[in-house]
């Protein structure tokens, strides 16, 4: 029976997904989060289905040497990876797991772009060896009424949480995202995050990045990086900024 994936895009070429690789993007629809700013809400819905095998296609296509264009652009210009993003890539867990046989195979590096919403898919991903890479977003502080705010959902926080404590019983590699808008999280909330990090000390974090949270149509001026540079002084972990240019395919 044939697999069919929900798909939302694909970026054949990324340098800023997974820093420090060249990575093709493929984006995933359907997302349980309502974010009242989200960056690519035109992926929280929708139905476009696409056999994985034509997925496959699209992203490996056939040379006539018998090669993909990703593996000859991986000689030269260093391809050496895939990332799974959305909308929330992972509440398809069962395509997630099937386009990760596919990427492995090929010798690719897998990471996924993921709000924790759905802590057996990951675990999944994790167990099965598959996940070189884990972007974990925090909307908001580890408290209920805040996820609920930020995300509009209600049972948010267990399940990132659960996540957490996945990527870290695997000792899994991950690095955590925090969008930041005028006053969502607030300067407090961040604070909140980074006491929850220091208490807990996850071996496996990679660095933490506060990025520029764009209004989707306007209507607000972004924080500044002067400012995500301030907020990031208490955390005693590597700190990135970043600023959010880019627009789903």
């Amino acid at each position: 029976m044939a697999m069919m994936v929900n798909l939302g895009g694909i970026v054949p070429l990324s340098t800023v997904d997974w820093p420090g690789r060249v990575s093709a993007v493929i984006f995933l629809r359907g997302c349980s989060f309502r974010c009242p700013f989200c960056q690519n809400a035109e992926l929280q819905s929708g139905w476009t289905p696409v056999d994985i095998s034509e997925l496959m296609e699209r992203l490996f296509p056939r040379r006539g040497s018998g090669q993909s264009i990703l593996h000859e652009f991986s000689g030269s210009l260093g391809i050496d990876s895939v990332v799974l993003s959305g909308g929330e890539p992972l509440a398809q867990g069962e395509a997630a797991l099937a386009i990760a046989r596919h990427v492995t195979a090929r010798g690719l590096d897998l990471g996924v772009e993921t709000n924790g919403y759905h802590p057996e898919a990951l675990e999944a991903l994790i167990s099965e060896g598959y996940l070189g890479m884990v972007f974990l977003d925090i909307k908001a502080a580890p408290r209920e009424d805040a996820y609920l705010r930020a995300t509009g959902v209600g049972d948010a926080l267990p399940r990132v949480l659960r996540s957490m404590d996945v990527i870290m019983e695997h000792d899994t590699p991950f690095e955590i995202r925090i969008t930041v808008f005028p006053g969502m999280p607030s300067e407090d909330e961040l604070n909140e995050i980074f006491d929850l990090l220091q208490r807990i000390k996850p071996r496996s974090l990679i660095s933490v990045v506060l990025q520029q949270g764009i209004p989707p149509r306007g209507g607000f001026e972004p924080v500044s990086e002067e400012n995500l540079r301030r907020l990031a002084q208490p955390l005693k972990f590597n700190v990135r900024i970043r600023s959010v240019r880019r627009s789903v395919p």
